[in-house]
């Protein structure tokens, strides 16, 4: 079984710093086949399956303040359950409240180092995500975002069947999942 080797912080919370749309709506009415006022009504359908893919894949499509907790290693290393990341310096906290000085490892897969070893748990307050718009999304993550729509909206009012990935999701969503050989 693969897993991710090293101290996980869990997520305690994801509060989003934009309001755009993960997918543009003419992008979405273009991939649906349908009108541009469908596709706004459809746009819904666009929300769950970005959260669908930023849940699977441990990833911030669009800019959001994530808040995780967790015990780092016997090091002071913590990696941190969201990314990507930017160099914005985190808030990196005891459970009580005292700032612990730290170095910070920006990129798809942030990392803090805390100066000293810590051997409770902390919580890092930190910003993750492509961007404040659209456009800043990768193409691959905006098309699995469109397909998994198509296929949510194909099966609107379905009872009987389940919302399965679609194949471009599953596929996209793999490449940017977390994922290592762990001990």
């Amino acid at each position: 079984m693969l897993t991710y080797q090293g101290h996980h912080m869990k997520l305690i919370k994801r509060t989003p710093s934009t309001s755009a749309n993960p997918v543009e709506a003419d992008d979405l009415a273009a991939h649906l086949r349908v009108t541009s006022t469908e596709a706004i009504s459809a746009l819904r359908y666009a929300d769950v399956a970005a959260h669908e893919l930023e849940d699977y894949a441990a990833i911030a499509l669009l800019d959001q303040e994530i808040v995780a907790q967790g015990q780092p290693d016997e090091r002071g290393v913590a990696y941190l359950p969201i990314g990507p990341a930017p160099a914005q310096t985190p808030t990196v906290e005891t459970l009580d409240g005292t700032a612990l000085p730290h170095l910070f490892t920006p990129g798809r897969h942030p990392v803090v180092t805390l100066a000293e070893p810590y051997e409770g748990e902390i919580r890092v307050t930190y910003q993750a995500g492509y961007g404040q718009n659209t456009s800043a999304i990768p193409a691959d993550l905006q098309h699995a975002v469109l397909d998994q729509t198509m296929r949510l909206y194909d099966m609107r009012g379905d009872m009987d069947a389940p919302a399965t990935p679609a194949p471009a999701f599953a596929r996209i969503a793999a490449r940017h999942r977390r994922v290592s050989l762990g001990s």
